[in-house]
This record gives structure tokens, C-alpha cells and sequence, in this order.
């Protein structure tokens, strides 16, 4: 049994859900950008959040939808200032708007693409899922549990990359007697305490803050550690 090798280094950008990021997500990426030299960026989805446009309860006290993506927005810039090219895969929270224009009667005709509503650079990319080195690289909602993102390198028989379940990032190896597979969860970079997640507040299990690089076909998870104000130590 072998794991196949790659010619890449792909940094994973995990779920942002901007503006209600870790405060130090930004550094934190970059850190790990130099740490690591990428050759691909990969943001496995969900870097903004469009809590305003939720099917779920959300705040009354919170952002309006069209000021939330405002202040999206003018942290989105940062973000592309540390990565100017960049792939952003489809999500369950990206593409909020769509569902709410699609259970409106709104043709798509009719609305932005992400690039556009994102305001992103001409260096950034848009794709459902994307295979670098033989690896998938995919948001993660289709598959389920703890066990999720073994899960998604089983059905797509393929070693594979998600993100969306904060709570359980890791890698998890299976193999038979030709080949090693790989899944690995790249966590999240969230704000916990943001009203955002609300509902994360009782749950016995919280986020993990981290994000993922596979190099040259070997999956690595960075955790964020913090210090016992909530910030980033800075290493």
C-alpha cells in the first residue's frame, strides 16, 4: 500500500465565515503561508457567512443582510491582499443567496455570480470541487458524522479534503493492499463567541481552529493555538 505523491503544496483555507472570523484567522493564514511557501490556495468554502440571509432563526439585534456583506466585504479585501489568486469552492453558506432568490421565483439570469458579489480579484477562481495531485478538495456537506471526512475519501474513492463540520477536523487514513487514501477536515477559523454561532454555546464539543496543507500528497493540520484570552499565541 502506498500514498500517491503530488507535485503541489496546497494551503486549505478553511470555513471564515467572515465577518465573523477569528480575529487572528488573517495572521494566522499568512504565518502559515510563509511557514509553507503554497503553490495553490484552496478555501474549502463558507468564507463569508450570510447569517442575514439564513433559513434559520438569526439575531434580531444582529447586522441587516446588506450590512453584514459590507463588512464581508472590507475583510475580504485583506484576504485577497494575502492571497491574490486563489480557488473559493461552492457552500452551503456562500450560496445563501441563492437559495433565497430560488425560493423567491428569481431566475439566476437575474444575480451575481460569486466572483462578482464577492468583489473577488481576477487571480480568484470558482469551482463546485477541484482535484489537485489526484486529491478532491470539496466544502464537505454532502457527507456526515465524525467521521465525514473518511467518509467522502471512500465515496469518492479518491483521497479528499472538506471543511464545514468545525468540530471535527483531523485526518483519518484508510488503505487496502495497493493503495493509502486520506481524509482530512481543515476544521474552521470562526469567532465562537460572535452571535453568529449561538447555537454552538451548549454543544460539549466546540471548533477547531485550524487550518490544512497537503504537500506533495501528504496531508499536515496546523491548529490555531491560543492563549487563555482567546488569541492567537503568534506560532
Amino acid at each position: 500500500m502506498k500514498l500517491a505523491q503530488g507535485k503541489e503544496t496546497v494551503l486549505v483555507i478553511p470555513d471564515l465565515q467572515i465577518p465573523f472570523h477569528h480575529p487572528d484567522a488573517f495572521k494566522f493564514l499568512d504565518y502559515i503561508r510563509s511557514k509553507v511557501e503554497p503553490t495553490k490556495i484552496v478555501c474549502i468554502g463558507d468564507s463569508i457567512d450570510s447569517h442575514a440571509l439564513s433559513d434559520y432563526i438569526h439575531n434580531p439585534d444582529g447586522y441587516s443582510a446588506g450590512h453584514e456583506h459590507e463588512s464581508a466585504l472590507d475583510y475580504l479585501k485583506d484576504l485577497y491582499r494575502i492571497f491574490p489568486e486563489g480557488i473559493e469552492l461552492d457552500s452551503n453558506h456562500n450560496n445563501r443567496v441563492f437559495r433565497r432568490a430560488c425560493a423567491a421565483g428569481i431566475p439566476k439570469v437575474f444575480l451575481k455570480s460569486y466572483k462578482e458579489f464577492m468583489k473577488a480579484p481576477e487571480g480568484w477562481e470558482f469551482e463546485q470541487y477541484i482535484i489537485i495531485d489526484g486529491v478532491m478538495y470539496e466544502h464537505g456537506d454532502s457527507h456526515s458524522g465524525g467521521q465525514a471526512a473518511r467518509s467522502a475519501a471512500l465515496a469518492n474513492m479518491r483521497s479528499t479534503v472538506i471543511g464545514h463540520h468545525h468540530n471535527t477536523a483531523g485526518i483519518s487514513y484508510v488503505a487496502n493492499k495497493e493503495v493509502m487514501l486520506f481524509g482530512m477536515n481543515v476544521g474552521c477559523l470562526i469567532d465562537n463567541e460572535a452571535y453568529a454561532f449561538e447555537y454552538n454555546k451548549k454543544n460539549k464539543t466546540q471548533p477547531t481552529l485550524a487550518c490544512g496543507v497537503v504537500d506533495k500528497g501528504v496531508p499536515i493540520l496546523y491548529p490555531m493555538i491560543l492563549n487563555n484570552r482567546g488569541r492567537w499565541i503568534g506560532k
